[in-house]
């Protein structure tokens, strides 16, 4: 496959990535201002998880087939890609399996991205908080850098098995298992170990 092999399926997540992120960064601070407005007894910590949750819950439902695609160009099949181009794995998807393929897996990655994109952004925005309030000012470029990765690294460990689940239901839709099935699957054949998985180059 070449260097390319490394790369296979990165159009597909460059596609997800842009409406992705713009969603949850624009929505987060939306959330935010409407549920101060309809619980104002709500603290600041309570507000950025919710906010968070429900950023990250909104992006991921509307970009989710995008995800299945990249997931299935990043498969192989007899050293060949599954899949030469994204229109032709959407239209071989949904032909052979059914629109609802697109959305498989949909349910475990909501039920991992509302504690991931909650812990992400109330880390991020508490740690922010308190950097301010101990500097007395704005941040320096360093200290963003820092509050982000480590909300990044917490978030992403604390909800990584739930990601490995979402990826197997996603490259094997045919065999129509539930997350549990799948969960159960791994521990049987791989341990505890079998859902942390690739955690490390996460990290990186």
């Amino acid at each position: 496959e070449g260097l390319r092999g490394l790369w296979r399926g990165h159009g597909a997540t460059l596609l997800r990535v842009v409406p992705y992120s713009a969603t949850t960064f624009a929505t987060f601070d939306t959330y935010k201002r409407l549920l101060r407005q309809a619980s104002p007894a709500l603290g600041d910590v309570e507000v950025r998880f919710v906010s968070g949750a429900a950023a990250g819950a909104t992006a991921t439902a509307l970009t989710y087939p995008l995800d299945v695609l990249r997931a299935r160009m990043a498969v192989n099949l007899d050293s060949r890609a599954a899949f030469d181009g994204y229109w032709r794995a959407l239209r071989h998807v949904v032909r052979t399996e059914g629109l609802g393929a697109l959305w498989s897996g949909a349910r475990v990655t909501l039920l991992g991205i509302v504690p991931y994109s909650g812990l992400s952004f109330c880390l991020f925005e508490t740690l922010k908080a308190r950097l301010e309030d101990s500097g007395g000012g704005a941040l320096k470029t360093h200290q963003r850098l820092g509050a982000g990765a480590l909300s990044g690294l917490l978030a992403q460990s604390a909800t990584y098995p739930l990601d490995v689940v979402r990826r197997r239901m996603q490259v094997d839709a045919e065999r129509r298992r539930s997350e549990l099935q799948v969960a159960r699957e791994i521990l049987r054949g791989e341990g505890v170990r079998g859902l942390y998985k690739g955690l490390s180059m996460n990290w990186v």
